[in-house]
């Protein structure tokens, strides 16, 4: 794998276990990309900037996952969340709650960090009361 691959990898999982989100900036045009990519895709300069992400978003769309992955047959039915940050950028990941009734879009949620059985974090969001 790219160096520049494993280095944008290796910091976002590392941040994740902090409990935080990053993303990479470009020096350039002050883009930022989350989840974060080695190169600009505006400019296609190398990115090696990162930058701390808002951790509160809305929902822009989800959906209940019942036929999942041989990674993640234990999790169903899990709920796929794409999130709009506070700050506009766009992240997916796993919501934590299954009850269609009590999603609606434009919900408000935040990030928590969910360990694993491995001791590693992942991120999950939730909804705010």
């Amino acid at each position: 794998m790219n160096n520049k691959i494993i280095k944008v990898v290796d910091e976002y999982e590392k941040s994740i276990n902090d409990g935080i989100i990053v993303g990479t900036k470009c020096d350039e045009c002050n883009e930022i990309f989350v989840p974060p990519r080695p190169i600009c895709l505006l400019c296609g300069i190398t990115l090696e900037t990162f930058e701390k992400i808002e951790t509160e978003g809305k929902i822009l769309t989800w959906t209940i996952i019942h036929i999942a992955p041989p990674t993640h047959l234990e999790k169903v039915p899990y709920t796929l969340a794409i999130v709009e940050l506070n700050n506009g950028q766009k992240l997916t990941g796993i919501l934590n709650e299954t009850n269609n009734e009590k999603i609606n879009f434009g919900d408000k949620v935040f990030a928590s960090f969910d360990k694993l059985e491995d001791g590693a974090k992942r991120l999950r969001w939730n909804l705010s009361s």
